[in-house]
């Protein structure tokens, strides 16, 4: 017996069953999925996160020169 025939028996078994068990499959597929791509993302976010503070530190900003103001003149207008 073949890969082929094992599946399609698989298959047979599978439409076999009372819908109950159906939803029960369909819905412990789609719960293991939505884990492991929400570990998928959390892990994926952490790298990038962790980057952006790497690539936040490179920036040079440039400097501004400032220059000296008389404060009573500016704080009697």
């Amino acid at each position: 017996m073949d890969i082929t025939e094992k599946f399609k028996q698989f298959i047979l078994k599978l439409q076999n069953l009372e819908d109950k068990q159906k939803k029960i499959i369909l819905w412990t597929i789609v719960a293991v999925l939505a884990v492991a791509m929400g570990l998928f993302w959390l892990n994926i976010t952490k790298n990038r996160l962790s980057n952006l503070g790497e690539e936040l530190n490179k920036i040079k900003l440039p400097q501004i020169e400032m220059s000296n103001i008389d404060q009573n003149s500016t704080e009697n207008k």
